[in-house]
């Protein structure tokens, strides 16, 4: 990664925090205290997500998920990450499979509709196997064959 895309990365990044400190600052100055309670309890459960993930060790599926939102005009992705899933194991087959749900995804999208998901990624039944439960909301053309 060039030191660009790393500034850039951090760019997104602040941007990103600034937006929230912002939203809870407007809260507070309204006197919406439960509000403001609402939106540092989702900032936390999402810095939980995020220190889960890039404590991983799965440096490609960390860096796509992270930057998601930030490459995606039409796409919007939240993630959930369970305790002790082995991501590094994973790594390479996690980000080409995500990678190809979304070219697929791309060939079905209306020009202008946002699309916005979840992912969860899940310990399989057996301690070597990864689960992952993607969840999508938007409409999608009908191809016919």
């Amino acid at each position: 990664m060039s030191k660009e895309e790393m500034i850039a990365i951090l760019r997104h990044k602040r941007h990103d925090w600034m937006n929230q400190i912002q939203l809870i600052q407007g809260y507070a100055s309204m006197g919406k205290i439960d509000k403001v309670q609402a939106q540092v309890d989702k900032i936390i459960q999402e810095s939980e997500q995020e220190r889960r993930l890039l404590n991983s060790s799965a440096c490609d599926f960390s860096l796509w998920l992270l930057t998601f939102n930030w490459n995606q005009d039409q796409y919007r992705l939240e993630y959930t990450i369970q305790r002790d899933v082995d991501l590094p194991r994973h790594d390479q087959s996690l980000t080409a499979y995500a990678k190809r749900l979304l070219t697929l995804m791309d060939e079905f999208r209306e020009k202008d509709e946002l699309y916005e998901g979840s992912v969860q990624v899940y310990q399989g039944v057996e301690p070597h196997q990864l689960g992952v439960s993607w969840e999508w909301r938007g409409l999608l053309q009908h191809q016919n064959s």
